[in-house]
C-alpha cells in the first residue's frame, strides 16, 4: 500500500480545533487521525509486502485499531492490531508476548491468552506503527452480554444484560487461569477489564473471503470523511469502517472459550511502570492513594470484574474526560470505596493529600460529595446525595434472577476476600482457583442450557 508523504505541518491536537465534520456513526474519533496517532486504513489495503490483506474491521481502542486480514502466504485469517504511532516507541507488549509464547511452564492458562503470530513495523503518513498479528478472536465480554443467542438464556428471563450464572462462572474461571499463568511467569496484565476478554471463534479455514469481507456488506462504513475547509486530508482515511466483530462465528455453548487480550498495559512484576492504563472504575486503592503499580492490581481488578460479569452492573462507576479532572475522578472513587468497601485505613489516608476534605482526623467521613453543592434553597443534600450501599447489600440489589441464595452467599464472601484495602490480604489467583465455587463450575455448565 502506497502512503502519502508525511506533511511538514502537524494538525492541531486540541479537540476545540477540529479539522473534520463530525461523524454520526459509532467509530473512533476522526480527529485522532494525525501524526503520532492512528494509521489510516481502507478495506483492501495490504501490509508487510502484501502478505496481509485487510478485509474487515474488528474493533478499535484508545491506542489502536484491529482488523481481520487474509494471510496470503499461509492462506489463513489473522487479526492485525495497528498501534498508534506514539505507542510504537514502547513495544513492551511484543517482549511480553514473546516471553509468554516461549514459556515452558505446563499450565492450562497459556491457552487462555490470545496468541501472537507475527509482528512488524509499518511506515504511514502519521509515523511508524507497530503492527501485531494475532489469532482471530470474536467480540469482547463487554459488548456481548445483552446480545447472547436466545438458546443460552434462562427460560422465562428473556433478554438480560448479564450473563447466565453458568456462563459467568466459566468466564471468571478461564480469566483466573490466564492471570495465574501470567503471574507464574512474573508478568502482570495491568489492564484487566471486560473489553480485554474475548470469545474464541470457530475454525475459519472453510470460510471464504467473500463471506467474511466487510466490503461486500451494506451499511458497514461511515459517511465520507470531510474536512471543514474542503481540502483533502493527508493524515485521515476517506471513510471509517464500522466495527464488525465475528459474533456469528462464536460457539456460545457450554464449551465456549474466553481468552485475555491486550497486554499493552502489562509489565514484568520485578519492573513495574510508574503509571497505569487501567480504567478508573477498576483502579485499586493502592493505585489511587499511593500511585503504586503492582501485580496486586490484577487481583483487585478481578474482584471488580467478578461483580460486573455476574450482575451486569459496574461495581464502581467513575468517569473522567481527561487529565484536567483526574483529581475529581480519584475523589469520586474514594467516596465510592468508602460506601461499598468501608472506611479507608489511616495509613492510606495519610498518604492522600486531599483526605482532610472528606475525612476528619479519626478517619470519619465529613463530606460525601465532590465539589460544591448548588446554592439553591430547594436543594436538600440529604435527599439528593445518597451513599452507595455496602458491598453485600449492593450485590443483592443487582444480582440476576438465576443467582441462587447459595451462589449469592459464596460470591459475596469471595468479593469481600478479594476487595480488601490491604493487597497482602487478598487471595492469589492460585488460591482462588482452588475455591470450590470455581472448581465445580465446569460440571455445571450444561445445567442451565435450554433444550
Amino acid at each position: 500500500m502506497n502512503s502519502p508523504p508525511v506533511p511538514s505541518t502537524l494538525p492541531p491536537a486540541d479537540r476545540a480545533q477540529r479539522r473534520f465534520y463530525p461523524l454520526r456513526t459509532p467509530t473512533e474519533w476522526i480527529e485522532d487521525y494525525r501524526p503520532g496517532k492512528y494509521h489510516p486504513v481502507h478495506l483492501g489495503d495490504t501490509f508487510k509486502n502484501a502478505r496481509y490483506k485487510v478485509i474487515r474491521k474488528l474493533g478499535y481502542g484508545s491506542f489502536s485499531t484491529v482488523w481481520l486480514a487474509k494471510d496470503e502466504e499461509l492462506h489463513s485469517y489473522v487479526a492485525i492490531k495497528i498501534l498508534a504511532a506514539s505507542e510504537t516507541c514502547t513495544p513492551d507488549e511484543v517482549v511480553i508476548l514473546n516471553t509468554l509464547s516461549q514459556s515452558t511452564l505446563q499450565h492450562p492458562g497459556k491457552q487462555r491468552l490470545v496468541e501472537l503470530l507475527d509482528s512488524f513495523e509499518h511506515q504511514g503518513p502519521n509515523g511508524t506503527h507497530l503492527c501485531l498479528v494475532f489469532e482471530v478472536m470474536g467480540p469482547s465480554v463487554a459488548t456481548i452480554a445483552d446480545r447472547l443467542p436466545a438458546n443460552i438464556l434462562l427460560s422465562g428471563t428473556g433478554q438480560q444484560s448479564s450473563f447466565p450464572m453458568w456462563m459467568a462462572k466459566s468466564i471468571l474461571r478461564q480469566v483466573l487461569l490466564g492471570i495465574d499463568f501470567l503471574h507464574l511467569n512474573n508478568i502482570a496484565h495491568g489492564d484487566l477489564q471486560p473489553g480485554n476478554l474475548l470469545f474464541s471463534v470457530r475454525d475459519l479455514s472453510s470460510a471464504t473471503e467473500e463471506e467474511l469481507s466487510q466490503i461486500q456488506k451494506e451499511n458497514t462504513l461511515s459517511e465520507p470523511v470531510r474536512k471543514l475547509d474542503g481540502k483533502v486530508d493527508l493524515w485521515a482515511p476517506r471513510y471509517l469502517a464500522l466495527n464488525q466483530p465475528l459474533t456469528d462465528y462464536v460457539d456460545f455453548g457450554p464449551k465456549f472459550v474466553i481468552k485475555i487480550s491486550d497486554i499493552g498495559g502489562g509489565f514484568f512484576i520485578s519492573d513495574p511502570p510508574a503509571t497505569s492504563v487501567i480504567p478508573l472504575g477498576f483502579r485499586s486503592p493502592e493505585l489511587i492513594f499511593e500511585k503504586k503499580v503492582s501485580e496486586d492490581q490484577d487481583i483487585w481488578s478481578f474482584g471488580c470484574l467478578m461483580f460486573e460479569i455476574i450482575t451486569g452492573t459496574p461495581l464502581f462507576a467513575v468517569g473522567s474526560s481527561g487529565e484536567d479532572d483526574a483529581e475529581t475522578a480519584d475523589d469520586d472513587l474514594f467516596l465510592q470505596l468508602y460506601d461499598v468497601i468501608g472506611p479507608s485505613p489511616a495509613s492510606m489516608l495519610a498518604q492522600w493529600p486531599r483526605s482532610r476534605i472528606y475525612c476528619n482526623v479519626n478517619g470519619e467521613r465529613i463530606k460525601n460529595y465532590v465539589g460544591n453543592l448548588p446554592e439553591d434553597d430547594y436543594f436538600d443534600p440529604d435527599e439528593m446525595i445518597q451513599p452507595l450501599p455496602p458491598l453485600e447489600e449492593y450485590f443483592d440489589q443487582v444480582k440476576p434472577a438465576d443467582c441462587s441464595d447459595e451462589d449469592a452467599d459464596v460470591v459475596k464472601a469471595l468479593l469481600r476476600r478479594i476487595l480488601q484495602y490491604d493487597p497482602t490480604k487478598r487471595p492469589s489467583t492460585s488460591e482462588l482457583l482452588q475455591h470450590p465455587w470455581f472448581v465445580d463450575c465446569l460440571s455445571e455448565s450444561t445445567e442451565y442450557i435450554k433444550e
